[in-house]
């Protein structure tokens, strides 16, 4: 017999043990891949959704017998309290599905907490209810404190703690007085306390601060300070500062850190003495908080010692951090010295010392600049060359630093040369795109110098140079570009095309780019979106019909209002509200009175989501329609639901909305100002930074300045 090419014999005895070898191992293989993806198959089974567990099912079978014990509990945990009183962790929805009832569930909860038997199952509802926020489970959740078991207890104590009350504070006060008490339950207590804005928890935790060490007690002045620091706005200016000074006098570590970091905030004077010492700490945190904190402070007292300090320094970070203080406190003090550190024999010195005055961002550093460009070290030039780049203060002096910067477009060394490059477009303010493109983008192989293209094609992105286009959207497509880094391109140089291109990308899986397509509305979005969210409806992939049901929202097509209006009533409350939304834009009131109605039923961690879903819409009668509905529900009592409203409005009309938040800083209420300010930190618009500012200038209230401040630290 004639064989075909790459035809092998069957005949062989020794091929066919082979043959059956390779086979059985196949089978063993497949066999052990199974058996360890059953576990993982379990938990997905057990963490997935009631509804879609629903919608998976058979429809042969009648209801009640398609559902699993999980699911007959979890549809029953609205209607019947006593529901999770017997379940036993076999039957125990998943955290997330209860969640998704939302503050339905917070009754059956209580009874859970209060009678079931399994520790587990209690310490799972007592974490549940604190995602839910419910204040009408405060009474159960304080009963719950004399819980037999110390894991329950301590879960009941956070829970406590993200809704303060002042019924909660003899309760707690009780629980963290009992000798017999774990640990870390009594510190969870102290934090649970400093939460509770109240004047009986100060004189408690003074008392605690001030409390010497015992060898065979647990040392809780750490703890202490800093829930003291949470109701620091109940006490007297002059008692607070006059802890934080002992703190930082203290022989406990965490205790002096968490102090430094008080100080700055607070920038009295009087922590100057206690603060100077701490530069020679230990820790490289305390020693650099400490500085940052003496250069906010701002008193010259400071300054000898700064400067003493400075020729000891051996890390980076402090000599930035001095040097900067330095500079706040003596401007001519600081150039004196910086003039030595950037002539020192150590290269890494003279690198952080160029870093430094390009930080500062003043004309006196760059004849000390000028030197260091011709440092023999190319690492101290390359800093040298980025530091003059940010020197554009005024048209002289930018003028003076291109022209220092020039010689450098030929430097050999390539970190050299493109710093320079962008330093001149920098301060040409964007007019040297040709530079970076016939030197960088076009004359760097593409083989060798990769990044340093990638760089200077993003760098013409932003430009608005549309002959980087295709490469950017291929560097998108392949994963190596940001969405952010292509984005300003396409907005300044619209391209069908290019926008044809996100959209594809959008539609085999990149969830990322939903934002641009919404915004760049490419041709054919609708049906490549309506397909998009029956296809992902289809596989039950909650998420991916989110992402499409946002884009059909954006595009302003009644004609999909059929396709959305059934996820408007779904069981699971995101993609409910995401349809909503969509709907809300595209002009259904119903929609409108939906979106308002489940702030009532919201779990409180749930609200920051909504917020950026809800701040989604462009639209201004649509704004306008919310906007009397949410102006009412900002001044509610419940500072999670009024600042979240606060803060959409803060998005739409951040010259009114901005003064509820004003009011929160100034809350009796500690965590209400804390609130307040995690969002202010959430939203980076230059308008909300300005209107800060001036509220900072008109401010009389030391607490509410010191909030502004740290602030507005943050955000430049």
């Amino acid at each position: 017999m004639t064989m075909m090419p790459h035809e092998t014999p069957s005949s062989s005895p020794r091929a066919n043990v082979t043959k059956h070898r390779r086979r059985l191992g196949k089978r063993l293989g497949v066999a052990l891949v199974l058996t360890g993806l059953l576990p993982a198959l379990g938990v997905v089974w057990q963490g997935s959704s009631f509804e879609c567990n629903q919608a998976i099912a058979g429809d042969t079978l009648p209801q009640a017998q398609r559902l699993s014990p999980r699911q007959k509990v979890l549809a029953k945990i609205p209607s019947d309290p006593a529901v999770l009183i017997n379940v036993t962790a076999r039957e125990m929805p998943a955290s997330p599905d209860i969640m998704n009832l939302g503050r339905r569930s917070t009754r059956a909860l209580e009874r859970c907490l209060a009678d079931n038997v399994d520790a587990g199952i209690r310490s799972t509802c007592a974490t549940v209810l604190q995602a839910l926020g419910d204040r009408r489970a405060l009474g159960t959740l304080q009963a719950a404190l004399e819980d037999w078991e110390a894991d329950v207890r301590f879960q009941v104590v956070q829970a406590l703690a993200t809704m303060p009350d002042p019924s909660s504070v003899a309760p707690l006060i009780r629980l963290y007085q009992r000798k017999d008490e774990e640990a870390y339950v009594r510190t969870a207590t102290l934090h649970a306390l400093g939460q509770m804005s109240d004047k009986r928890v100060v004189q408690l935790l003074r008392k605690e601060l001030r409390r010497k060490p015992d060898e065979d007690a647990q040392d809780v002045r750490s703890e202490a300070f800093q829930a003291l620091w949470a109701s620091r706005h109940l006490m007297a200016r002059g008692t607070l500062v006059g802890d934080v000074e002992r703190a930082l006098r203290s022989d406990n570590d965490p205790l002096v850190l968490a102090a430094t970091e008080a100080s700055a905030e607070l920038r009295s004077p009087r922590l100057v003495g206690a603060l100077m010492p701490l530069m020679e700490h230990q820790w490289p945190d305390v020693r650099n908080k400490a500085v940052y904190a003496l250069g906010r402070i701002g008193d010259r007292k400071a300054t000898k010692a700064l400067l003493a300090r400075l020729p000891k320094v051996r890390e980076s970070r402090m000599l930035n951090n001095i040097a900067f203080a330095l500079e706040r406190l003596d401007k001519e003090a600081f150039y004196r010295s910086i003039q030595q550190v950037i002539e020192h024999k150590q290269a890494v010195i003279r690198l952080n010392a160029a870093f430094v005055l390009g930080d500062v961002k003043r004309a006196e550093g760059l004849p000390m600049l000028e030197k260091a460009l011709k440092d023999s070290s190319d690492f101290v030039r390359t800093s040298a060359v980025v530091a003059v780049g940010k020197l554009g203060i005024t048209d002289a002096v930018a003028t003076q630093a291109r022209k220092a910067l020039e010689p450098y477009v030929e430097d050999p060394n390539l970190s050299v040369r493109q710093e320079a490059i962008y330093a001149l477009h920098a301060l040409s303010e964007g007019g040297r795109t040709d530079l970076v493109y016939d030197r960088l983008y076009k004359g760097l192989s593409p083989s060798k110098h990769r990044p340093a293209i990638r760089r200077a094609a993003i760098e013409l992105g932003k430009a608005g140079d549309a002959r980087v286009r295709h490469y950017l959207l291929s560097c998108l497509e392949t994963f190596s570009c940001r969405r952010d880094e292509v984005a300003p391109l396409l907005r300044k140089q619209p391209s069908q095309l290019a926008n044809g291109r996100v959209l594809l990308a959008w539609a085999r899986g990149r969830d990322e780019l939903t934002p641009l397509v919404s915004e760049l509305r490419p041709k054919g979005t609708l049906p490549v979106a309506s397909s998009a969210l029956q296809a992902a409806w289809a596989r039950r992939h909650g998420y991916p019909a989110q992402r499409a049901i946002d884009v059909l929202g954006s595009l302003g097509d009644p004609s999909v209002v059929r396709l959305l209006e059934p996820h408007a009533s779904a069981k699971q409350i995101w993609r409910r509200i995401h349809a909503s939304v969509a709907l809300a834009r595209l002009g259904d009131d119903q929609a409108v009175s939906r979106l308002i109605a489940e702030i009532d039923n919201l779990p409180a961690e749930w609200f920051p989501r909504y917020v950026e879903v809800l701040s989604t819409i462009t639209e201004p009668e649509v704004r306008a329609k919310l906007d009397p509905e949410l102006e009412r529900r900002q001044q509610a009592q419940d500072p999670i639901v009024a600042l979240a409203a606060a803060a959409i409005r803060l998005r739409w009309s951040p010259d009114t909305a901005v003064f509820r938040f004003l009011d929160a800083l100034a809350s009796a209420r500690g965590y209400e100002r804390d609130l307040a300010e995690r969002y202010l930190k959430r939203n980076k618009a230059d308008r909300v930074t300005w209107l800060l500012r001036r509220a900072l200038a008109r401010e009389t209230r030391d607490t509410t300045r010191d909030r502004l401040r740290a602030i507005l630290d943050r955000r430049t």
